[in-house]
């Protein structure tokens, strides 16, 4: 009669469990948070399960949708991987723990065996992180299977005189909770427990039961206990808690055959890695989801978000050419037909400022808002400037623009360049110069036939008797007698020398004397070997006609009147002005306008491609630094 009330009791406290399976018995799609940082490659893992719980294997790629903010996405790959699991051992001390079979083994120590002959079992590549806890706190945190038996062998807690609670159930969860080694880690908690005299068990246990749900945390009971306990009050709990967090109870009162642990964890161990391309071309949130067909049906997971950083690609030219100088070939300078160089090399690098590199489709090379080039393959990093059209020196707008996969496009900045076109002498002198060897091997030649044909066709006539009679009485008649010349004296060369030095040191007390002076500079910055030009005068006019020119500059690049240089005031103020040159004047890399800009010492002045340092005699001392002590604070 006892055991017929029990067994009365036991169903009225499992209809609760029973309708929660119920509600549990439903496929589902559980996603983890998507990996974005191969955009617009993303990755996300995916845990499907079928009515029964379980992980539903073996599902092929077509079954998988994505839907990106609403809108379905085909999967370029799906793969079930198999991960390691989080697993936690929780023990509920108390006497019912520590009851003896005939051989003297008590129910934990049954209960070890089967721990440990688990645990033996795992694999040592992709193992399992295991922890132990009890009442009075955690044994063993995120440990190898080894050192987890170690522990459970060891472990010896006061089963007689510890009162049973759910303490070490909120330590479990408090270590499942924590964060996993790796995504896709599903965590689990395997609760040991006896009977619990506490009449509102259920109550106090559903805030657990909640956070072991919201965390996805299922949670195996093995109730080890007497079978009278099996239907009451703290039974039906604790087959609640199993049933609610996705996980089952079994019930050891020291006769029956524990369940393999394996069977709980096994399939807590496969998860779907999907992988799609984004359709995504704009940043900020946005949403994802995953359908998956189960046979004749479809389950959807809940929609997860992801924020994304997308940003146009940014092209950036690689040291573009400031200056280029089109002229006839060195070895050909008189050629009126080709002039070098005739292409120009551009280099870009292209950035990503959203740290998503994405492939290029296109990237277009501009000069004065015109397309010049353009890649639609690779290399995209590579254009060629055709010179050859370019016959009148100018100043020309070079820019690039770059479009990536998803549409994104960005221009960079206009770059000026000056371009000058450096014409071959023409006319005549031109001419002769150019082919000169070829006009003297003909003039010789045709030299020398004149004089075979003179002496083949003609005679040579010897001065006569009475002319050279006549040559020698004019050297007898005194006023036809020629007067000898004095020759200068030789010069030395100790004298030629001493001329030299006296005519250089001349030259330094000019430059000394002179108010300011122009000191010629290499590209690389460092003083030449060319004499410093002296600004004697008050104003100073540089170029190539020396008649408009009272310094005359040798280069391609400089105008016939360059640049003038202006002495304004007795005290050393210049003014440098540019008079409209081709190649342009410049003061520290500033373009100088016809209006002019006033010199300070060891400006750097550049006509054209010469490069001068402008220096005073005077030059105001440099201040030194002034150091001012901190106040301290009060």
């Amino acid at each position: 009669m006892r055991r017929f009330l029990l067994l009365i009791l036991g169903f009225s406290l499992f209809l609760t469990p029973l309708s929660a399976a119920r509600a549990q018995g439903q496929s589902s799609v559980d996603l983890y948070p998507p990996d974005v940082s191969t955009f617009p490659n993303v990755s996300v893992l995916v845990d499907v399960f079928g009515q029964n719980g379980i992980f539903a294997p073996g599902l092929a790629p077509e079954a998988f949708t994505v839907l990106e903010d609403g809108q379905p996405r085909p999967p370029d790959e799906v793969i079930e991987h198999v991960l390691p699991a989080q697993i936690v051992v929780a023990v509920n001390s108390g006497p019912a723990l520590d009851v003896r079979d005939g051989q003297g083994i008590s129910r934990f120590q049954r209960l070890v065996q089967v721990l440990d002959g688990w645990a033996q079992t795992l694999p040592a590549e992709k193992a399992d992180d295991l922890s132990l806890v009890s009442i009075s706190g955690p044994v063993i945190n995120h440990a190898s299977p080894a050192d987890f038996r170690n522990s459970l062998r060891a472990f010896e807690p006061d089963f007689r005189n510890t009162t049973p609670n759910l303490q070490s159930l909120s330590l479990a969860l408090d270590v499942a909770n924590m964060q996993t080694a790796q995504a896709g880690m599903k965590r689990a908690i395997l609760f040991i427990t006896p009977h619990m005299d506490d009449p509102d068990i259920a109550a106090t246990m559903q805030p657990l039961i909640e956070r072991a749900a919201q965390s996805k945390i299922r949670v195996f009971v093995w109730f080890v206990d007497l079978e009278a306990y099996f239907v009451t009050t703290s039974a039906a709990a604790f087959s609640t808690l199993a049933v609610q967090t996705g996980g089952s109870m079994f019930a050891f009162s020291g006769v029956e055959s524990f369940p393999n642990p394996e069977s709980y964890f096994a399939p807590l161990r496969r998860t779907y890695a999907l992988k799609y391309t984004s359709a995504v071309t704009a940043g900020g949130k946005h949403s994802l989801a995953v359908e998956v067909a189960l046979g004749t049906v479809k389950v959807r997971s809940a929609d997860q978000a992801f924020d994304i950083d997308l940003q146009p690609p940014n092209p950036i030219l690689v040291a573009p050419p400031l200056q280029i100088t089109r002229q006839a070939p060195a070895d050909d300078p008189f050629n009126t037909k080709i002039l070098v160089p005739e292409e120009q090399p551009i280099q870009i690098i292209v950035e990503f400022p959203d740290r998503h590199p994405r492939p290029l489709v296109r990237t277009t090379f501009y000069v004065d808002g015109q397309i010049e080039d353009e890649n639609t393959s690779e290399p995209f990093d590579t254009f060629a400037w055709d010179l050859k059209g370019y016959q009148l020196s100018g100043e020309h707008q070079i820019l690039v623009e770059a479009v990536d996969s998803i549409g994104l496009s960005k221009t960079s900045m206009p770059i000026p360049v000056t371009l000058t076109v450096v014409q071959p002498p023409r006319g005549i002198a031109a001419m002769f110069a150019r082919f000169r060897m070829p006009i003297i091997i003909g003039s010789v030649t045709l030299a020398g036939l004149a004089l075979v044909f003179v002496l083949l066709t003609g005679r040579v006539r010897l001065p006569s008797l009475r002319a050279r009679r006549a040559a020698r009485e004019v050297y007898r008649d005194p006023l036809t007698q020629p007067v000898p010349v004095a020759a200068e004296p030789r010069t030395s060369p100790a004298e030629r020398a001493r001329l030299k030095r006296e005519a250089a040191a001349a030259e330094r007390v000019r430059v000394v004397d002179a108010p300011a002076s122009l000191v010629r500079l290499l590209p690389d910055g460092q003083p030449a070997t060319d004499k410093p030009i002296p600004v004697l005068d008050k104003e100073l006019v540089l170029g190539t006609d020396p008649v408009q020119c009272n310094r005359v500059l040798d280069d391609p690049s400089i105008s016939p009147v360059h640049a003038r240089l202006k002495q304004i005031t007795e005290g050393g103020a210049f003014i440098l002005s540019d008079t409209g040159s081709v190649a342009g004047t410049w003061v520290n890399y500033e373009p100088v306008s016809r209006e002019g800009r006033r010199l300070e010492a060891g400006d750097v002045i550049h006509f054209g491609q010469l490069i001068y340092r402008f220096q005073l005699r005077n030059a105001p001392p440099v201040p030194e630094p002034k150091v001012t002590p901190e106040k301290p604070e009060t």
